[in-house]
């Protein structure tokens, strides 16, 4: 069931391409030539975010089966997963919401909570796991989108076909708004928008949005979903100037995260924990 919605998701590239960016700025610009130690790629596709030594914090939809024993890379080291804990009130779509007017899937993806942590087997080495942001004063916030994936234009959206290629880019972009559980911005053209400006789209899900205090990045938001309005059998692409993207807004997940760490006790490398 799980693999078959991800088939519709990818299909509709209503969830979260690596970086779109703007049709009239040099592609070149977007290229990020190291990859942060704190973003994690994960087995299928999309990121995860170190956010302690031994955990990882992701989006629910990039937890695509059981993780439990199997070997993820953080930073050039391997470490196994010994348990995923996905939010209480992540819940899968009926594949009935693909068809007809897009307004109840819209309302579906708002009214769940996208986020999973991963526990490592063992603490990472050398790396700073990315701080989170407390807010509740995210809008207006100058973001870094980070990922991996599909690109393209604000004028056509996203190239579906250079997924493949696997670049890694940033884009910035500003937060327009903080709805309930969720931070959002918009895509916008030309000097309306960052001059770095971009958005993030299918391929690229749990990838982080960071922003800077006092020279030190701090995560606000993972990647999510686009909204988008009308009958899904018309949509094409995604990624266009004017659309809105949907972040989990990780300061509302700050009581969440710090018990679910916290609350476990020290273990070894038995795989166990909790999965959807």
């Amino acid at each position: 069931m799980k693999l078959f919605v991800a088939l519709l998701l990818s299909a509709l590239s209503l969830d979260a391409s690596s970086i779109v960016i703007r049709h009239d700025v040099d592609e070149k610009k977007y290229l990020l030539k190291q990859q942060p130690g704190f973003l994690v790629d994960m087995h299928h596709e999309g990121h995860g975010v170190l956010i302690h030594p031994k955990w990882i914090l992701t989006a629910g939809h990039v937890i695509f089966h059981d993780y439990r024993g199997m070997d993820i890379t953080v930073a050039g080291q391997r470490r196994k997963v010994v348990k995923v804990v996905v939010h209480p009130d992540y819940r899968l779509p009926d594949p009935q919401l693909f068809k007809g007017d897009s307004g109840p899937l819209m309302d579906f993806w708002q009214s769940r909570s996208d986020i999973a942590l991963i526990e490592l087997d063992a603490a990472v080495d050398g790396v700073t796991p990315l701080a989170l942001y407390s807010g509740p004063d995210e809008k207006g916030l100058k973001i870094t989108i980070i990922g991996r994936g599909a690109t393209g234009d604000g004028n056509v959206g996203e190239r579906p076909e250079t997924k493949k290629e696997g670049v890694l880019r940033q884009c910035t972009n500003v937060v327009e708004e903080t709805i309930g559980n969720w931070v959002t911005y918009r895509f916008d053209a030309a000097d309306a928008g960052e001059p770095l400006e971009g958005m993030s789209g299918s391929g690229d899900s749990g990838g982080p949005s960071i922003t800077y205090r006092d020279g030190k990045p701090m995560l606000v938001g993972l990647t999510s979903w686009q909204y988008w309005r009308g009958n899904i059998a018309d949509f094409t692409v995604g990624g266009k100037y004017g659309t809105r993207a949907f972040m989990v807004r990780v300061s509302s997940y700050r009581d969440w995260i710090d018990s679910t760490v916290t609350a476990t006790p020290p273990r070894g490398p038995s795989p166990q924990g909790t999965v959807p």
